[in-house]
């Protein structure tokens, strides 16, 4: 495909990328309550926007769209997808950390306040019935930059084969874990089988299809921060920069999980 083409491509998708969607408080700032999430997709229905699937991106990409994607795979939003896919018709996508399934969220130093479990072999199948797409977000939840060639490896193929295996899908897409690759990530996730990298950097024309930039949406976000963001606004500078400092936080993790090997 065309350097053209591919630029045409992430000029014409929007894609927001999603945590927890909880209704009760949340001990993180990735925390979408269901109801502003239907408050912005009416405003993305009335404003013309189309929601695309990430089958369809590499094709032609008509008009104003968006992709909706999830990282985490947390349990709780079984409860509210599938009702947002019948009635707004939302093809989204969701990144799992295989070694999570039907676990607790202990990879995230909020779990010491709340503990927030990932969707069971159940609720993928199920969702993946429903219409729900999923790819990779490791196994481990892990800084895929730090490790080593084998170890890396193991987590790109060994996360792909499972949800494979699970849903009779082939997996196609990766999101990488606190948004941190590098060119030894981007490499190996294509040459295990991958044709979709996502990141939590803002989308760039310099974006690769293992390098899409998406718009991070936060829990203090409202609908006019977001409109800033996919629609440039006169404060798309602002939020980028605010999107990056909050990218940087996510190093706290990182450090935690290697202070608690």
């Amino acid at each position: 495909m065309s350097s053209d083409t591919i630029l045409n491509t992430f000029q014409n998708i929007k894609t927001l990328a999603f945590h927890k969607m909880q209704t009760s408080f949340s001990f993180s700032a990735n925390n979408y309550s269901p109801r502003r999430f239907e408050i912005l997709l009416k405003y993305l229905v009335e404003n013309n926007y189309n929601f695309i699937s990430i089958d369809d991106i590499g094709g032609e990409i008509k008009g104003k769209s968006v992709l909706i994607t999830f990282d985490d795979g947390y349990a709780h939003l079984f409860k509210y997808l599938p009702q947002f896919i019948q009635k707004y018709k939302i093809k989204p996508l969701i990144f799992f950390p295989t070694n999570q399934i039907g676990k607790g969220n202990n990879w995230d130093y909020s779990h010491v306040f709340q503990n927030c479990p990932h969707m069971d072999t159940g609720l993928i199948k199920e969702l993946s019935n429903a219409g729900v797409a999923f790819g990779s977000h490791s196994h481990h939840h892990c800084d895929l930059t730090a490790l080593t060639f084998n170890q890396l490896t193991n987590e790109l193929t060994r996360s792909k084969n499972i949800i494979e295996e699970l849903i009779n899908k082939e997996i196609t897409s990766i999101s990488y874990p606190f948004g941190k690759f590098n060119q030894n990530v981007t490499t190996k996730s294509k040459e295990v089988g991958y044709k979709f990298g996502f990141t939590m950097k803002f989308p760039n024309n310099d974006n690769t299809f293992l390098t899409i930039g998406r718009f991070p949406i936060y829990g203090f976000d409202t609908l006019f921060s977001i409109k800033q963001k996919i629609e440039h606004g006169l404060f798309y500078k602002c939020e980028r920069f605010k999107s990056s400092c909050i990218s940087k936080l996510s190093c706290g993790t990182v450090f935690l999980q290697k202070f608690s090997k």
